[in-house]
């Protein structure tokens, strides 16, 4: 006789995501049914961990860069994209647009305001360590882990 398979942990249905504290920073947890939506949900996370931004219009929409297929640091690939974009062009992004690409990487937009007219909540990130990263797929979701350095 076959034993009924146990409960299995609920599938996401929703993208979504926290931020822990750590020493070094902050770690950001994100999650998604798929890879674009979990993304998305971490760069959220990553604004979110040093910047406010209540009803401030959209000023332009710069791109993402496109993240090749299977990179495994394509988390520190666009979160350092944002970090480069506040610390050299002084602008904080409000939303971001990401999607997957015919070849299977990830690619987008972000809409950014000047940094003057968000209200700074946290330390500004300088960096994203590798170590602890993950993004994969796993229990019918896509689930990121990511040290972001202050």
């Amino acid at each position: 006789m076959t034993a009924a398979p146990g409960p299995r942990a609920p599938v996401p249905q929703v993208a979504g995501h926290r931020l822990r504290p750590h020493p070094a920073g902050c770690i950001v947890e994100a999650w998604g049914p798929d890879r674009a939506s979990c993304l998305t949900e971490a760069l959220g996370a990553l604004v979110e961990s040093f910047a406010e931004v209540a009803d401030t219009p959209v000023t332009r929409s710069l791109p993402l860069t496109a993240v090749p297929p299977g990179a495994r640091d394509e988390v520190v690939i666009l979160f350092e994209e944002v970090i480069y974009a506040l610390d050299v062009f002084g602008i904080v992004p409000l939303r971001f647009h990401l999607a997957e690409t015919e070849d299977g990487g990830v690619a987008g937009e972000m809409d950014v305001v000047p940094a003057d007219r968000a209200s700074l909540v946290g330390p500004v990130p300088k960096g994203v360590s590798s170590h602890g990263l993950t993004m994969d797929h796993r229990q019918g979701a896509w689930r990121c882990h990511v040290l972001v350095e202050v």
